[in-house]
């Protein structure tokens, strides 16, 4: 048997062994720890001016006389708003002659939108990407017209300007094709009624609506290595009339060349023609030359 007083014996000197101890280990407690070494850079200062002329609460409002600046932190807005300038035409702020909005981290790279309201027309400003073809600027008038100004380095078709007379006329304009196209238009009746069998309309997506072609028409540049004579300058396809022309580019020294004029239902017939014997041809050199113009103008048409 063990006594209580023996127990408490060896726990005393139990104690006293871990006190030693912890002398020991603790023998270098006076010494100095060692800082981390300062920053190379030297110490940063946030002036309160500055940082009171940014958002410090995701955004501020500045008035003046007849304007008034919103600004927004960035990716605090959905739309990524940053900036918005509100131009009123009088000093109470009633009547708005312009908004100005300026954007940042779009996916479509919308940068600058200006709205006037009394106008009812919009100006919008993009940065150059793939993912919105290459928009560069757009001008539109609610229900009059719409023109789009594209990048010149947009490889992919040329284009480079593209405007819609809402219910009346499209055309567009290009540049560095390989074919030498420079210009394209599309003109359509409102009013008239459509055969989609005869595939003589245009859908109109802005209203939903099919549009009857009236006449339609291309320009190409003139190709200096080539004869002037045997190249087309301008084709004109009157579907209301019923008659196509073509026009040609003029040699050296000529001031006139008569274009030439090709009925539409002789153009049909022919292209139909070709398609039924297409199987019986073997050889392109046994068509004539008036065949080969007709599938020319049928494939630019």
């Amino acid at each position: 048997m063990i006594s209580t007083e023996d127990k408490k014996g060896e726990d005393e000197e139990e104690g006293e062994e871990d006190e030693d101890d912890d002398d020991g280990e603790g023998g270098g407690g006076d010494d100095e720890v060692l800082d981390m070494p300062p920053a190379w850079s030297p110490k940063l200062y946030v002036n309160k001016e500055k940082f009171a002329e940014l958002c410090p609460k995701g955004e501020k409002t500045v008035f003046y006389k007849k304007c008034k600046v919103e600004f927004f932190s960035d990716c605090k807005q959905v739309d990524g708003l940053v900036k918005r300038i509100t131009i009123y035409e009088d000093y109470k702020k009633l009547i708005v002659k312009e908004v100005r909005s300026q954007y940042k981290f779009r996916r479509d790279k919308l940068i600058l939108r200006r709205r006037l309201p009394y106008q009812f027309k919009t100006i919008e400003h993009y940065e150059s990407s793939e993912k919105n073809n290459y928009w560069k600027k757009l001008i539109q008038v609610d229900d009059r017209y719409r023109k789009i100004y594209f990048y010149h380095h947009r490889n992919k078709d040329g284009l480079i300007y593209r405007e819609e007379k809402i219910g009346n006329k499209t055309f567009e304009r290009y540049k560095g094709r390989e074919d030498k196209l420079i210009y394209s238009s599309v003109t359509y009746d409102w009013d008239k009624a459509v055969d989609t069998g005869l595939n003589q309309y245009i859908e109109d997506r802005t209203y939903g609506k099919q549009l009857f072609i009236n006449k339609m028409a291309q320009k190409y540049e003139l190709d200096p290595k080539k004869d002037p004579e045997n190249q087309i300058k301008k084709t004109v396809f009157n579907i209301n009339k019923g008659f196509n022309y073509i026009y040609h580019h003029y040699k050296e020294g000529q001031i006139f060349k008569k274009p030439v004029e090709i009925n539409r239902q002789d153009l049909i017939s022919q292209g139909k023609k070709n398609d039924n014997e297409a199987d019986n041809v073997k050889d392109n050199n046994d068509e004539s030359k008036k065949q080969q113009f007709y599938d020319m103008i049928n494939k630019m048409e």
